[in-house]
């Protein structure tokens, strides 16, 4: 995914109890109103009376589902010297469309020091609301791995958005590492997201796109990358025969870097494909070859090299 586009608009509508306009989010391919109210950190059953009449078993790519601002209004985030919408929102673990959605109006192109942006609650934990800092109620994250009281054991405690505590199969859980992973454990994690659908926008198992699916894989091996194809191209580094783990990039819909994939070493890489979600291609496919931009490497990864074979 490179340029920002229409997935979800605003609705100017009146929230609840905050005098904000609500929004509404375009749902997309294999999404449910209970994985919408997630992404946003809404609860499911204000989401749901923000929707009367909505048939959640008769769902249609593309419907709208109104998304209710919270009581106190949404968290917000300053904008400082140096920040972009597209770094902003790879810090905060959203994707640009959903910074967008709560935002109608505000040119994300042209942001200006001292602004403040609407961030979903599920993204919060560390942000503060300036809106409403006196009368804000505490937020819950998004489910995160919590310690284990039996770290040895095949079980993991999680905590739920409505704060429920649950548990799930350590084996199955994508953790984010505490240290930068090598590029061989990077592809060990990628392959794990082999049949995940394509959601245009999307950044988690259930769904991603090319960009998306690169971008949050780094993210669980301990390495920051920007959100969407071009920037990704841009702050890594040229090489010329990519090794595992390594970036390769192509001109598609649009021309410069407009897809992603990770390297398997050789001609072999994974990426998100529009049609059959995250698969294994071949840099020898002649739709691949013709359009093949070259291959990049994270600059941490080109400075041990160096460092290694002074």
């Amino acid at each position: 995914m490179r340029k920002l586009l229409p997935l979800v608009l605003c609705l100017q509508l009146m929230a609840r109890a905050a005098d904000q306009p609500m929004c509404s989010h375009r749902l997309q391919r294999g999404q449910t109103v209970a994985a919408v109210a997630r992404l946003y950190g809404l609860p499911l059953a204000d989401v749901m009376a923000a929707n009367p009449g909505l048939d959640v078993r008769h769902l249609e790519v593309g419907t709208l589902i109104a998304l209710p601002a919270p009581l106190g209004g949404w968290p917000q985030q300053l904008v400082v010297a140096g920040d972009r919408a597209s770094s902003i929102a790879q810090k905060g673990g959203y994707s640009l469309e959903m910074l967008a959605a709560l935002n109608p109006g505000v040119d994300l192109d042209r942001l200006e020091v001292g602004q403040s942006l609407n961030v979903p609650l599920a993204c919060c934990t560390t942000t503060q609301n300036l809106s409403a800092q006196t009368a804000t109620p505490t937020v819950q994250p998004q489910a995160q791995p919590q310690p284990d009281p039996t770290p040895s054991g095949d079980w993991q405690q999680v905590t739920l958005p409505d704060g429920r505590k649950g548990w799930a199969p350590r084996a199955t859980m994508l953790i984010p590492s505490s240290t930068p992973l090598a590029p061989g454990q990077v592809v060990e994690l990628a392959q794990k997201f082999v049949g995940a659908p394509y959601v245009w926008g999307g950044m988690s198992p259930n769904g991603v796109d090319c960009s998306g699916f690169v971008q949050e894989v780094f993210r669980l091996s301990g390495h920051a990358l920007p959100r969407l194809a071009d920037e990704q191209f841009q702050q890594t580094s040229p090489i010329d025969q990519p090794q595992p783990g390594d970036l390769v990039f192509f001109t598609t819909y649009l021309p410069g870097p407009s897809h992603v994939g990770i390297s398997l070493g050789g001609q072999d890489f994974l990426h998100a494909s529009s049609s059959r979600g995250v698969i294994k291609a071949s840099l020898d496919d002649h739709y691949f070859k013709s359009r093949y931009l070259g291959a990049h490497r994270l600059s941490l990864w080109t400075q041990n090299q160096q460092a290694a074979n002074p």
